[in-house]
């Protein structure tokens, strides 16, 4: 069977606005020119779609393959979700969770300003985030944030949705929207790096298999044992559950990177 490569889409953006939607969370909102609407036109949001941080000393954005064509470094490249493209306003937005300079993503947000550059690279098409189901439940810490709130945008009216998301306190509450009869459950937890309840939540629920959707994101300890108790305890199919692991505690940012 031919595997057919989805064509990877590149630019280099410029920020508008920065905006602390909480303590903990950054929302950076870049322009997009002509040409980058229409290069961009057919690609998906909430996907995980790579960045690239201009390398450290330096404000230039260079993309692996143009460094090596110049001699120059290359920026450092990470994995995130776009969560949103605003065509009428002309905007992209991705959003940061800042954990202070632990990491060069949350390092660059905390310092970006008006004009700042980044590098965005998505892939064409627009493959649906979820399957049709009358009943979702979505989990995660607050690195799955961005991708739920897309997923939450997207259901439609008639549907179900419980939502547990952890944050680091109240403050980090954050409103999201949605046209589905949902139901949104805050968990506070100030050292995520220390571990999380997020797992014994999840063994909890009241799960009914062949109406529900499950996804989860969020630290791998977590995604690991989640993924366990939907394949062996529940026996769920795997078409009906989601389970990624976006960061590890105890390791690198660029380790946790490869988990994506």
């Amino acid at each position: 069977m031919e595997i057919i490569k989805k064509k990877v889409i590149r630019s280099v953006f410029s920020v508008k606005e920065k905006i602390f939607l909480s303590p903990h969370y950054i929302r950076i909102i870049f322009d997009m020119t002509e040409k980058q609407l229409e290069k961009f036109a057919n690609a998906g949001i909430g996907t995980n779609n790579k960045i690239f941080i201009p390398a450290p000393g330096s404000d230039e954005v260079l993309f692996p393959d143009d460094a090596l064509e110049i001699g120059g470094v290359a920026s450092v490249k990470r994995t995130y979700t776009t969560r949103h493209i605003d065509i009428s306003k002309k905007e992209l937005w991705i959003d940061f969770v800042a954990h202070g300079d632990n990491g060069p993503a949350s390092y660059w947000a905390n310092r970006a300003v008006a004009g700042s550059k980044l590098g965005i690279a998505m892939k064409e098409g627009n493959r649906p985030l979820f399957p049709e189901k009358a009943t979702y439940f979505f989990v995660g810490d607050s690195t799955a944030i961005p991708v739920i709130a897309v997923m939450m945008e997207q259901l439609p009216p008639h549907v179900q949705v419980k939502a547990i998301l952890e944050v680091y306190g109240k403050e980090d509450v954050i409103s999201l929207s949605t046209s589905a009869n949902a139901n949104i459950d805050w968990i506070y937890n100030e050292q995520p790096e220390m571990g999380s309840k997020l797992f014994e939540v999840v063994r909890d629920l009241s799960l009914a298999n062949h109406q529900s959707f499950f996804f989860f994101a969020g630290e791998f300890d977590s995604a690991k044992k989640i993924r366990q108790h939907f394949k062996e305890t529940l026996a769920w199919l795997p078409v009906n559950y989601s389970v990624v692991s976006y960061w590890k505690r105890g390791a690198s940012e660029d380790e946790s990177s490869l988990l994506r």
